[in-house]
């Protein structure tokens, strides 16, 4: 059977009252989106061809983590996955690069594939939301499996866009469908604020994988 059509939020007082409900605000995810972007058009042509996907995400998750962890937030790395955790709200929250955010006509993709963990975190929170709970943000039990969200952003040139969004389990390495996607930003950028890179734009996203000694 096919799977129901993601709920799509971009109206702004929509957006607005969707992001309160799982603890964030645009501005902060304005925040994170162009920590990210900035971080990707800093790099330089003698950097490693994953440079600009590591750096955008280094300074996705640490923009996250400034602007949560203040407001009761916590870092979880289960599973060598990075993400903050609302335990109160019941959210967990991961930044993504994908190849395309915002767009309602497609799915986005991680530029990097998820394993085995990312699918295990994923499927571990759905039932508290997405059963007969609905897709209201909110759990009910306090100490419930959290349900991930992520914050997915995308850079072509000087367009940056961003939406945070709530996958449904998958099986594979990228995420087959959403829950709800919540469009945040799609804007285009003054290219004096910044300098491109040249290692391309579709270069390899980085993980940052943490194992104990």
């Amino acid at each position: 059977m096919p799977s129901q059509a993601p709920l799509i939020v971009r109206a702004a007082k929509d957006v607005a009252q969707s992001l309160e409900n799982i603890g964030l605000t645009k501005d902060i995810v304005v925040e994170v989106a162009l920590s990210a972007a900035a971080a990707r058009a800093d790099t330089l042509p003698v950097d490693p061809s994953s440079a600009p996907g590591m750096m955008s995400y280094i300074h996705g998750v640490r923009a996250i983590r400034l602007n949560l962890l203040t407001a009761g937030w916590r870092i979880s790395r289960q599973g060598n996955v990075e993400s903050t955790v609302n335990d109160e709200q019941g959210i967990q929250l991961c930044f993504q690069n994908v190849d395309v955010a915002c767009d309602v006509n497609k799915i986005p993709h991680a530029i990097s594939g998820k394993g085995t963990a990312s699918r295990g975190l994923v499927a571990a929170g759905q039932g508290e939301l997405f059963g007969e709970a609905g897709i209201d943000g909110k759990v009910k039990v306090f100490g419930s499996t959290p349900t991930v969200w992520v914050i997915c952003v995308s850079v072509h040139g000087f367009s940056v866009r961003a939406e945070v969004s709530c996958p449904t389990s998958f099986e594979g390495s990228q995420f087959e469908d959403f829950h709800q996607r919540i469009f945040v930003l799609d804007e285009s950028f003054d290219p004096t604020l910044g300098r491109k890179n040249s290692a391309g734009e579709e270069a390899d996203d980085f993980d940052v994988h943490i194992s104990k000694k």
